[in-house]
């Protein structure tokens, strides 16, 4: 393997790592501070399903899943706005279906696909150039 391949790939563990820490940060901060609403915001402007606060809940779960339900609603209609559908497939993030159900769910997935097979076409010919292939 020659150096440019290596700090590649040792640029992209180290990315991996950075980005999965910061993303247990907001959580342990939001559930430190009881903010539940901010939480349930942060978690719907990520993507990411509704999340499971039993475990997180030291008080009142009710309202507490009543204040995270309240801010994941804001989060997803911002998540889920259509114009941001294409761009979230291309840059290879995943997609959790949380616009599912919404008025332009449907349209969201689709504009989705389309950006991913742009990503997935990036990256084999990408992978063909230069031999550091992502198995696509």
């Amino acid at each position: 393997m020659d150096n440019q391949k290596r700090m590649r790939a040792i640029l992209g563990v180290s990315m991996g790592l950075a980005l999965s820490g910061c993303s247990t940060n907001y959580v342990d901060s939001y559930v430190a501070a009881n903010d539940w609403q901010s939480l349930g915001e942060q978690d719907a402007l990520k993507g990411h399903r509704v999340r499971e606060l039993s475990s997180l809940v030291d008080g009142d779960l009710l309202a507490a899943q009543q204040k995270y339900s309240t801010g994941y609603e804001i989060g997803r209609v911002e998540f889920c706005d259509i114009d941001k559908a294409w761009q979230l497939g291309k840059s290879g993030q995943n997609y959790f279906g949380i616009c599912d159900g919404m008025p332009d769910g449907g349209e969201f997935r689709q504009q989705y696909n389309y950006g991913h097979d742009a990503f997935v076409i990036e990256m084999e010919r990408e992978s063909s150039s230069d031999g550091f292939g992502f198995g696509y």
